[in-house]
């Protein structure tokens, strides 16, 4: 499985988090040395005198967002501690709750037009309040996730390199060994979980709300009600292609049928096998770069996009996109790692790179206050490139290895959309009924999985909780980058050699945040964001990957 994105430590990862998710990336790992603790908050400053147009306050959060993102780039690039509150200072009064009314209250006179502008910076003022008012639980329960470790081999192993064993782990037995110690690990942090959770529902009363779901409504902009009508019709759209996909690798990779599969299993069956080799370390920038050019792109995007391609000491080995300024200041992270989860992941912050680059919409919120799935279905959008067999064998992998990781990458994406759709229910479920989540789990878990549960596993989540549904913010993305990609196909196939395509997203991306993610997919013809094109997609690339899902699966070879 390729290694995830958002893993290391975590010190730092309650305030990267923070950072992360205004300039609309996921929370990223940390580097290796402490925060430095934030200044206290002290009493808010008065807020300036009002104006109607509100310009004072749009300019304190395009100020502040500029400061974070240095700030974010500077701990990324080289190690430096970060003070998560620092970017506010001098702009204080913008969190105050006067200003949050001023916000409210010019959204309840503004006209359509405006209203969507507004709406955008209120989600983010709230979400600033919210990070702030839980930053020490966050912090806390961090650095214990960071801190935790596993028995294993007479060793001692972070909890957090545990996936990427289970990966390395060709025998089943070993890996229920490994992941019942991950358990254990995980177990001892449940007070730290409940100390966050309690957290966060203190948050939501202090901020006027009703609770948790009121509070991650507010914050997605969807009643919880429609997120998890989303979720539920993802998983429904979608069932049997997982089935028939899963069943499909286990018996070719595991020599298995699905249903002698647990969860534990699958950072194995859905790894990355390509030969490292293949994609060396100082092709992968002008491996990216070429990706572009068959869309009629340029790497620069005009002057606005800067590559930091430099090894130096505590520079971080993901890449990631930074938008300092948007459009002007748009920066991207990479370190020489080789191999095909390196330029995958390369390719997606590049996706999100170039969006941002490419914003000519005037205003702060149409330039800056990007919805996150937005964000982050432009990364996935590009990343797919390396699903395709007919590119991956134009980079000189085999035949054969092509058309696996094309089938691998299919289920990759759709086991990522599920496990998001299955977290929203729970976190839902769990928001409304507490004592009724683990029944809960009993029936949606083998549902949504694809596979049995064993007795008393808990749901995803149960100690890295999703009270805000941020996995609502995944599943968005992952539906809209499907959308996108059927319509790309339309314009030229395959799509990433397509100028046409390439005007396409410039032209969507110029736009910024003026459309939300369910207007993009409305804009393709559909009625807002559907999993039936995830659905198509991924029929189409385990095809292209020699597993057609509508014939009957063979029987397992022999161990």
């Amino acid at each position: 499985m390729t290694p995830p994105r958002l893993a290391a430590l975590a010190a730092l990862a309650s305030a990267l988090g923070a950072l992360a998710a205004c300039a609309h990336l996921p929370p990223p790992p940390a580097p290796a040395q402490p925060a430095a603790a934030p200044a206290p908050a002290g009493p808010a400053a008065p807020a300036p005198p009002p104006r109607d147009d509100l310009a004072d306050l749009a300019r304190a959060v395009d100020a502040t967002l500029t400061a974070q993102g240095e700030a974010l780039w500077r701990a990324w690039t080289g190690g430096e501690p970060l003070d998560g509150a620092a970017a506010w200072a001098g702009r204080e009064w913008a969190l105050s709750p006067e200003t949050t009314a001023r916000v409210e209250a010019a959204l309840a006179a503004a006209p359509p037009a405006e209203r969507p502008g507004l709406e955008r910076l209120r989600i983010y003022l709230l979400g600033e309040r919210l990070a702030r008012s839980t930053a020490e639980p966050a912090r806390a329960l961090a650095a214990a996730r960071e801190a935790a470790t596993v028995s294993w081999e007479k060793r001692s192993v972070p909890l957090r390199q545990v996936t990427a064993l289970l990966a390395a782990e060709k025998e089943a037995p070993r890996r229920k060994a490994l992941s019942d110690a991950r358990n254990a690990a995980q177990a001892k942090l449940k007070p730290l979980v409940q100390a966050h959770a309690a957290a966060v529902g203190g948050a939501a009363a202090g901020l006027g709300l009703g609770g948790t779901l009121e509070l991650a409504g507010a914050l997605r902009g969807e009643p919880p009600e429609a997120l998890a009508a989303l979720a539920e019709g993802t998983l429904a759209r979608t069932d049997a292609t997982w089935r028939a996909l899963l069943d499909a690798l286990a018996r070719q990779e595991l020599r298995s049928p699905s249903d002698r599969l647990r969860e534990r299993d699958l950072p194995r069956l859905l790894r990355t096998t390509a030969p490292v080799a293949t994609f060396p370390a100082p092709r992968l920038l002008p491996t990216a770069e070429a990706v572009l050019a068959g869309l009629g792109l340029d790497l620069a995007a005009g002057g606005h996009l800067t590559v930091d391609a430099v090894a130096r000491p505590g520079k971080l080995p993901i890449p990631l996109a930074v938008p300092v300024e948007v459009p002007g200041r748009v920066r991207l992270s990479l370190a020489p790692v080789a191999g095909l989860d390196a330029l995958r992941g390369l390719l997606h912050e590049l996706g999100t790179a170039q969006a941002a680059a490419r914003v000519t919409a005037p205003g702060l919120a149409e330039r800056r206050l990007v919805a996150p799935a937005a964000a982050e279905a432009w990364g996935l959008l590009l990343s797919e490139v390396t699903a395709s067999p007919a590119w991956l064998t134009s980079q000189g992998l085999e035949a054969e290895g092509a058309r696996r990781e094309a089938r691998v990458a299919a289920a990759r994406r759709l086991h990522a959309a599920r496990r998001a759709a299955a977290r929203v229910l729970v976190e839902v479920a769990r928001a409304r009924e507490p004592a009724s989540v683990q029944a809960l789990w009993a029936t949606l878990g083998p549902r949504s999985l694809g596979h049995p549960i064993d007795r008393g596993e808990p749901p995803p989540g149960a100690h890295l909780p999703d009270p805000l549904l941020e996995a609502a913010e995944t599943l968005r993305a992952i539906l809209l980058a499907a959308q996108v990609e059927a319509h790309l196909e339309t314009l030229g196939a395959p799509w990433w050699r397509s100028p046409e395509a390439g005007a396409w997203l410039k032209s969507t991306w110029a736009e910024g945040a003026r459309r939300t993610p369910e207007a993009v997919a409305r804009t393709l013809g559909a009625s807002g964001l559907d999993p039936a094109a995830l659905d198509a997609r991924v029929r189409a690339s385990a095809l292209a990957g020699g597993l057609d899902l509508a014939a009957p699966p063979p029987a397992p070879a022999a161990p």
